[in-house]
């Protein structure tokens, strides 16, 4: 995987630390599916009042995550809602009273050091991973309740030690910026997150990684008395050095086995800096993730920027507080430009795995209506941080032969998008990428 020969180099983006206004929305729709899982199982039925911070639905598994309600108020209906994924799913509507979300004061009862508790707390929480393919954190730190490596002896799934930690505040796409705003300023429970991921991974050294200044993360890093944890500068210009399969190998030069890998196969946990500061909340205050940071963007809006957004707040509550269009979007999407997914209800409630929202103009997209036939140029290959040659898996997908494209590597794709940026054709890589998993995962299980 040639990291530094491969994938794109795009314009540098400099995080501004000013916030815009966060929309407290009179209603707030909340998915009871926001992982991978399965969807969470409602405990409150319409009419119910219930109080900020309260738990409205169960995980009934450890790949799920339980959901709480952002603001107090009544539990208006239960029913199907197009989600931020694109798919449907039932989902709890609560109308607010008014009432924002208070901070749960500190346990002292905490015992920092026992993993088992630590976990408990992390899944009490709700907190999942960010992007495409959310996961459950909780569930993603054990091991013992989820198999987390594809490797097997005697078909039994081999469960490696995990032996570096590593903690990024690089964003994912070079337009989105909250990790990197987030390492600019103080955050409160960031040296109880790091602490709390290293108790339960029990990793021998922890690596951050940055692009800038970072001071707190620096300062964090300069206190280990026991001289593990270091601090790694990156530049978030390089795309898809972000996304967790190029980071690890740009780090720590090892490479997870795709196209079923898992970090831990290597020996690594990855987290990103945004989760790290939602697992310290959990873990000293009993905080459930009710709300995100997202990246507000795109030429079509008035300001642009960084924004607290609860659960369940609708895409048009968010536009509003961003102060509205300034040019007609030609394209909304939830997530980054070059790996998020595009949206034409601004209805959709934005939930947990979301980071960010852009609504962009004509100019910042390509239309890929009447694209071309592929040339053979070889730029997707050239770019393709995984080794894949893109355009011919392409011709596999768009003639719906999906075995044949699996068998070409396609699973083994990140999706990153840089084929897509660099096609003169202008082909829809990743959108055929993407229906061909979807229809390989539908076949699977049906």
């Amino acid at each position: 995987m040639g990291l530094f020969a491969r994938g794109i180099t795009l314009k540098a983006v400099v995080p501004t630390a000013s916030h815009l206004a966060s929309p407290l929305p009179p209603q707030v729709v909340l998915p009871l599916k926001q992982t991978i899982g399965a969807p969470a199982e409602p405990c409150v039925a319409p009419g119910d009042t219930v109080a900020a911070g309260a738990l409205i639905a169960r995980a009934p598994e450890p790949a799920s995550v339980p959901v709480h309600t952002p603001f107090s108020g009544t539990v208006k209906e239960i029913g199907e809602v197009l989600t931020a994924q694109g798919t449907a799913g039932t989902a709890v509507t609560i109308e607010g009273d008014g009432t924002d979300t208070a901070p749960a004061p500190p346990d002292p009862e905490l015992d920092a050091r026992d993993p088992e508790e630590l976990i408990s707390r992390i899944r009490e929480a709700g907190i999942v991973t960010p992007g495409l393919m959310p996961r459950s954190v909780a569930a993603e730190l054990s091991p013992g309740e989820q198999p987390t490596t594809h490797l097997t002896v005697t078909h039994r799934p081999i469960v490696k030690a995990i032996d570096t930690l590593i903690i990024s505040a690089l964003d994912a796409e070079p337009l989105l910026m909250v990790n990197r705003v987030l390492a600019q300023s103080p955050q409160e429970h960031l040296a109880a997150g790091v602490a709390a991921l290293r108790a339960i991974t029990r990793a021998g050294k922890v690596i951050i990684v940055v692009d800038g200044p970072a001071p707190q993360l620096r300062d964090l890093a300069a206190s280990d008395e026991r001289e593990t944890t270091t601090v790694v500068s990156r530049s978030a210009r390089r795309y898809p050095l972000a996304l967790p399969i190029p980071l690890i190998k740009a780090v720590t030069g090892r490479e997870v086995p795709l196209p079923y890998g898992h970090p831990r196969d290597v020996g690594v946990a990855l987290f990103d800096l945004a989760t790290t500061c939602a697992i310290g909340a959990a873990v000293t205050a009993r905080r459930p993730q009710t709300e995100i940071m997202i990246t507000v963007g795109g030429g079509a809006l008035t300001t642009t920027g960084v924004m607290t957004v609860k659960i369940g707040t609708p895409i048009t509550a968010v536009l509003e507080a961003a102060g509205g269009y300034a040019a007609d979007p030609a394209k909304l999407v939830v997530g980054g430009p070059l790996t998020g997914m595009a949206h034409y209800d601004t209805a959709v409630p934005l939930t947990k795995e979301v980071t960010g929202l852009f609504a962009l103009t004509a100019r910042e997209i390509t239309l890929t209506a009447g694209y071309r036939e592929c040339i053979n140029c070889g730029r997707c290959v050239a770019v393709c941080p995984v080794n894949l040659v893109p355009g011919m898996l392409s011709l596999y997908c768009a003639k719906e032969r999906f075995d044949a494209a699996a068998h070409q590597g396609l699973l083994t794709c990140i999706e990153c998008g840089c084929c897509d940026y660099v096609c003169p054709s202008r082909r829809p890589l990743v959108h055929l990428f993407r229906h061909a998993k979807h229809q390989l995962r539908e076949g699977a299980s049906s």
